[in-house]
């Protein structure tokens, strides 16, 4: 009887896993791993407003981010700013392998300029997993 109770208390206490939390710089086309899922930003739409401009509104960055986990792809699009499109967000909650991802799109820079056309270079996420 002893015995089934310790090994009962054992299975209840159990800790829940923490969640990990970490914030990725990405460059476009640029394979980057958390745990054994590969993320890679495939395009950007960039219509925000340019620094050294004045807009009627901040306008929008859309991200395209390719998740890869051995043959399972998911294409998934972030949007910040002025973003108008249903269902354009900056935050999406994901299942992979029993492990859930949330990812967030923090910030893309550099900013436009309008006296001389600028790529955006680096994309900042937040990978949660648990």
């Amino acid at each position: 009887m002893v015995i089934i109770c310790l090994i009962a208390m054992t299975f209840a206490c159990k800790k829940k896993p923490e969640t990990i939390k970490e914030v990725k710089e990405f460059k476009i086309n640029t394979p980057n791993k958390v745990a054994n899922v590969t993320f890679t930003v495939v395009s950007i739409v960039d219509n925000r407003c340019p620094e050294d401009a004045n807009c009627a509104s901040p306008g929008s960055v859309t991200v395209y981010l390719k998740i890869q986990e051995d043959f399972d792809i998911h294409n998934l699009k972030f949007c910040v700013g002025d973003c108008k499109e249903i269902g354009a967000i900056d935050d999406i909650i994901i299942n992979l392998s029993n492990v859930k991802y949330e990812i967030k799109l923090l910030n893309v820079s550099p900013l436009p300029n309008a006296a001389t056309p600028i790529t955006p270079e680096l994309i900042q996420f937040e990978i949660s997993r648990d």
